[in-house]
């Protein structure tokens, strides 16, 4: 990688724990590299009993999670403004069958829902990525960032 700028990672929602990141700009190039030793872990998976409770839980950090949707809502719409947006709320369940809430907004719910209609009752798993954590109301809520 070459002609990128280091500066402090002072980002609304940040996506790694580091305190710097890597700004790219117009002149940046990247190559890909073959090394054994590199990892390539993509996923900053959370464990479900880390957000239940409530442990080490930074609302302006972006996480993955991974669980199977074992409930959902209607499609509902909120207004703000002029804007219109879609959103449902789901629950989420891992391995050990602990469960947490989340709410899909936006594109992820059209592309959600024609598995949840056509799913036959077979398990529909997600992978979340880039996702916040929200207290509401004493619990702790997961928001898909778009």
């Amino acid at each position: 990688m070459a002609n990128f700028i280091v500066c402090q990672n002072k980002e609304r929602f940040n996506t790694t724990k580091h305190r710097l990141m890597l700004t790219f700009t117009q002149r940046t190039t990247v190559a890909e590299t073959i090394d054994p030793l590199f990892p390539m872990n993509i996923f900053e998976l959370r464990p479900y009993h880390q957000l239940i409770n409530k442990v080490d839980v930074n609302e302006s950090e972006l996480f993955d999670v991974i669980g199977e949707i074992v409930n959902f809502s209607e499609v509902q719409t909120q207004k703000q403004g002029e804007i219109t947006r879609k959103y449902m709320d789901i629950e989420l369940e891992d391995d050990e069958r602990n469960k947490l809430s989340a709410t899909f907004w936006g594109e992820f719910v059209d592309q959600v829902i024609p598995h949840l209609l056509s799913s036959n009752n077979q398990p529909i798993i997600v992978v979340m990525q880039l996702i916040k954590a929200h207290k509401f109301q004493g619990n702790m809520q997961l928001l898909n960032f778009t």
